[in-house]
């Protein structure tokens, strides 16, 4: 199991007024374990120094645009759904990389495909035309 140690974070928790600061973080196989003040016992893992940075719960976007990867959309109906999600990639990974750990895409541009976006990558939690690892 894959085991990561973040310490010395300033956590951002929603219902507090402000960072906290020197916060450890466990992580075991993808899943937060414990958060601590105090120094976490986790032998045999990862230990990442986040030095002040901060920890915090991963964004949400409800309105992205992850299949919309040309301005004419229409020309889109006629390519295969995987395709257009192949293409959507790019986007995929740039949504990941700032720090969202879930996004919809919304209605018009499935519409255009003809696809449905309410297929989510479990992995990833992006709703995608087809089901699609983008690691």
């Amino acid at each position: 199991m894959d085991r990561i140690l973040f310490k010395n974070g300033a956590l951002l928790d929603p219902l507090q007024h402000a960072l906290q600061p020197g916060h450890n973080l466990l992580v075991e196989g993808g899943t937060i374990k414990e958060v601590s003040q105090q120094p976490i016992e986790a032998h045999g893992a990862q230990v990442i120094d986040l030095k002040g940075k901060t920890i915090m719960p991963g964004l949400i976007d409800l309105h992205a645009h992850m299949i919309a990867t040309q301005f004419d959309l229409p020309s889109q109906v006629s390519m295969p759904n995987v395709f257009v999600t192949l293409k959507a990639l790019p986007i995929m990974r740039g949504i990941l990389r700032r720090g969202f750990t879930a996004a919809r895409s919304v209605k018009p541009a499935a519409t255009a495909t003809g696809a449905h976006a309410r297929t989510s990558c479990p992995a990833t939690r992006l709703a995608t035309a087809a089901c699609v690892s983008v690691r």
